[in-house]
């Protein structure tokens, strides 16, 4: 399991740079499996999406409130009639600019008009920041709609930008970030 984790990280990390440039939210999801579960995915879905934190990240880990919002899609797999979709959640937990995890809830609106929208819990599984990168792997069930009772798996590289490191310094913090998703569901 560590080396699966390590090698999803370490492929984030070094598709973060030039994913997190280009924000492209047409870029092509390659096949995946769980690392918890060893199962291929049956819907992947790259994007892009916006987080903002109410207070604002600083150094000192501390209770926060987060929102994000973004777009996935072009989706692989089945059914293949989930394209793409609008992606939404909310949480908090214990948050720095160099540390913590959250949990919390979201939806998947999908661009289907016959498609019912997911919506899902989580928690962070992982939150790992090397050189001002964060690496956050979000787990959860979905609770209804289409693929209920299904695995979801969230993977989100923010990459701030050297203005927004420094936000992290100042008392007020770091109060929006935003970076490419992997949306996987199992």
């Amino acid at each position: 399991m560590y080396l699966r984790l390590s090698r999803r990280l370490s492929v984030l990390l070094t598709c973060a740079g030039a994913v997190c440039a280009l924000l492209a939210p047409t870029a092509h999801a390659a096949p995946a499996t769980s690392a918890s579960a060893g199962r291929s995915a049956l819907l992947e879905c790259p994007g892009y999406e916006t987080t903002t934190y109410n207070p604002g990240l600083t150094l000192t880990t501390r209770q926060v409130a987060l929102s994000a919002s973004g777009a996935v899609g072009p989706c692989v797999g089945a059914p293949l009639d989930h394209t793409n979709g609008t992606i939404q959640f909310t949480g908090n937990g214990q948050l720095s600019c160099v540390a913590g995890n959250s949990a919390g809830s979201g939806r998947i609106n999908w661009q289907n008009d016959h498609a019912s929208t997911t919506t899902f819990d989580y928690t962070a599984a992982a939150g790992v920041r090397p050189g001002g990168v964060s690496v956050l792997v979000l787990t959860g069930q979905v609770k209804s709609g289409d693929f209920q009772g299904s695995t979801i798996i969230i993977e989100i590289v923010l990459a701030p930008a050297p203005a927004q490191t420094l936000q992290c310094l100042t008392p007020s913090g770091l109060d929006t970030s935003s970076g490419a998703v992997n949306l996987q569901i199992l």
